[in-house]
């Protein structure tokens, strides 16, 4: 009896042993099942993804190869644009040298001309000045500017006839005063509010004997007419005409003969003047010290005249009424407008240097008329 009831107790602790594995068996396959569920979830999750992923990489794939042809083709765009460039540039240059080409034969044609010019001045006899009467006889005003109603002494160079001394007139050609400044403040005040007016240099009717008066620009444009009948103030392309006729040394033969101060220059030192650089840093020169100067050469600043235009060292007037340069240069109004605050003007320089400018029209510079 004891053995039984041991053999059953035996038996439901086994038989309790076996319904618990069974139990954890069903569970671990359902959780098993469970998991291999979400696995196969995920798998297709993934597909799915990597499907659309696939899909971007295509088209991106597609619009690179887009991009990569259309590079290509700019590419293409790009040598053929450079290679009309090319082409184009080389026809550019191949004007630029025929222009350059067309220039020198034209300088040389010009160069040849002004010496065959030279020539034929050296043969001609020195130019006399003569008198050309310019009375206005039909003038009944009172008024008029009492130079018209004399000669102008006058040269002929080239086809030009110019006066041989600087304008000194103080009426307009209708009769009307051209104002006089006396004082630098008359001389400022009239620049600045751009009105005709004339001064002597220094304020010194002396001066207006020899060098006639200077005038502001107001008064070479103002439209009752500065220069004397028959006559007008020359353009900057007539002021060039003269010079070029005149070629060569056009300045020495522009110049009157005296009243030009004389100017300094350096001799060059002729006992190392041939040196080079080398030779020089090695020895010193015992004349000039290597200074490359022994002594100073005095030079005249007077012209020739040879063309009759008698140009005089009268100086000017600065905007501010201040004289400067008489004796060193002379300077001579244009009637060619530059800009609203200067014209062109001509200059001639003690040295022999020459200079068109353009100048503020505030400034007193001598006027020399050429016949209409």
């Amino acid at each position: 009896m004891k053995i039984f009831c041991f053999l059953s107790i035996f038996f439901l602790i086994g038989l309790s042993f076996s319904q618990s594995k069974k139990e954890q068996i069903e569970q671990l396959t359902n959780r098993v099942d469970s998991l291999n569920q979400v696995l196969s979830t995920e798998r297709s999750a993934s597909s799915q993804k990597v499907s659309e992923f696939n899909a971007i990489i295509s088209s991106l794939e597609s619009k690179i190869s887009t991009l990569n042809a259309t590079i290509s083709n700019l590419n293409l765009e790009l040598q053929a644009s450079k290679s009309d460039a090319s082409s184009k540039q080389a026809e550019l240059n191949s004007k630029q040298q025929e222009i350059t080409n067309l220039e020198a034969q034209v300088k040389q044609k010009t160069d040849s001309l002004a010496l065959v010019l030279a020539e034929l001045e050296k043969l001609k006899p020195a130019p006399k000045p003569v008198v050309t009467n310019n009375t206005n006889t039909n003038n009944t005003n009172q008024n008029a500017q009492t130079s018209q109603t004399r000669g102008y002494k006058s040269v002929k160079i080239g086809t030009q006839i110019w006066m041989t001394e600087n304008l000194n007139v103080e009426r307009f050609r209708n009769g009307d005063l051209i104002p006089q400044a006396k004082t630098n403040e008359e001389w400022e005040k009239a620049g600045k509010e751009g009105k005709p007016a004339w001064c002597y240099y220094e304020n010194d009717p002396k001066n207006g004997a020899k060098y006639g008066k200077l005038y502001n620009w107001y008064a070479v444009n103002d439209p009752r007419g500065l220069a004397p009948t028959g006559w007008h103030v020359p353009t900057n392309h007539e002021l060039k005409m003269l010079e070029n006729y005149l070629g060569d040394d056009a300045v020495k033969k522009m110049k009157s003969a005296t009243g030009w101060n004389s100017w300094d220059e350096n001799v060059t030192c002729l006992n190392c003047e041939s040196w080079n650089q080398e030779y020089r840093r090695k020895t010193a020169c015992h004349v000039c010290k290597d200074t490359r100067v022994f002594g100073k050469k005095t030079n005249s600043g007077n012209g020739t005249n040879s063309s009759g235009f008698s140009g005089l060292s009268g100086g000017y007037c600065s905007h501010e009424g201040k004289f400067k340069e008489m004796g060193y240069n002379g300077h001579w109004w244009s009637s060619s407008d530059f800009s609203t605050r200067s014209a062109f003007s001509r200059e001639l320089f003690h040295d022999f240097r020459e200079r068109y400018e353009e100048t503020p029209k505030c400034f007193g510079f001598s006027v020399r008329c050429v016949k209409d």
